[in-house]
């Protein structure tokens, strides 16, 4: 089933989405730092047939808007909450990769009542102390935003971009057809002929930047719907002890699936659908 697209007005900041317009209750999907909606579309068409699906673009990301300020967690959730009221979505489902996962948490403590159950895929929550400990391995939200900044934007083409990604470690365990949307959907043509990023490398730093600003565990006790926690068992994330998120929330739970990293929707995407249909089923 193709999707269709439109826009919604957040406050003069025009944000993407995609529509799978299915006759079920209404599902949100929300990407990762970087990323975009039609990267959720391997999951939207298996879950279509159950759910309208709509996956937005966050601002600065695919073809939203990118303003130059407004980058804070607070502001990305009252993005997702026009989205919401200009779509008249009665008491959506939520579900978010990373950074993503994070705008449902502040969103959802923000606006209770309005989600009625949610999936958090990794999400990114930073305890306080990460600031003042980094862990062993250094990856922090300053390095991260300082490697994001330095991060490649233009290629000559589509291929040599394929062909690049392909090798690093981040994309490494990616399923090929969710790697070749990146690369597609992810990019626009220049009026030279070469393809760069749709979201610029300051636009991930600024993301990775945000991450300071919440204080997310005083939040988590405020997410009153149910949350299923997604984790990879090889992920960084759930090697810190993100798993006890999941019982700051007051109906929350984990699952964590075997061998998978941070990157679990790019690389399961049939079982993450799956987890998610039975887990919005139940």
């Amino acid at each position: 089933m193709p999707a269709s697209s439109g826009t919604v007005d957040a406050d003069g900041t025009a944000i993407h989405y995609l529509d799978w317009e299915g006759s079920g209750p209404p599902l949100i999907l929300i990407h990762a730092t970087g990323f975009l909606g039609a990267l959720w579309r391997p999951i939207a068409e298996r879950l279509a047939d159950r759910f309208r699906v709509i996956a937005i673009d966050q601002r600065g990301h695919g073809d939203s808007d990118a303003p130059a300020s407004g980058y804070t967690f607070e502001t990305f959730a009252r993005d997702l909450q026009r989205v919401i009221e200009a779509l008249r979505l009665d008491r959506p489902l939520a579900a978010g990769h990373s950074a993503g996962g994070s705008t449902i948490v502040v969103h959802a403590a923000a606006h209770p009542g309005v989600i009625s159950r949610a999936v958090l895929i990794e999400p990114i929550l930073p305890r306080p102390d990460w600031f003042t400990d980094p862990p062993p391995e250094g990856r922090t939200n300053a390095s991260l935003a300082d490697g994001a900044r330095k991060r490649r934007a233009v290629w000559r083409d589509a291929g040599e971009a394929f062909a690049s990604y392909r090798k690093k470690e981040t994309f490494r365990t990616w399923r090929e057809d969710v790697l070749r949307c990146y690369v597609e959907e992810g990019m626009r043509r220049r009026d030279d002929g070469r393809v760069e990023l749709k979201c610029s490398p300051e636009v991930e730093g600024l993301f990775f930047d945000a991450v300071r600003g919440p204080d997310f565990w005083s939040l988590l006790p405020e997410v009153r719907c149910p949350a299923l926690f997604l984790w990879g068992g090889e992920s960084h994330l759930h090697g810190r002890g993100l798993g006890a998120a999941a019982d700051a929330v007051p109906n929350g739970r984990n699952v964590i699936v075997p061998g998978a990293t941070h990157f679990l929707p790019q690389e399961r995407p049939d079982e993450v659908a799956r987890l998610m249909q039975e887990y919005f089923a139940d």
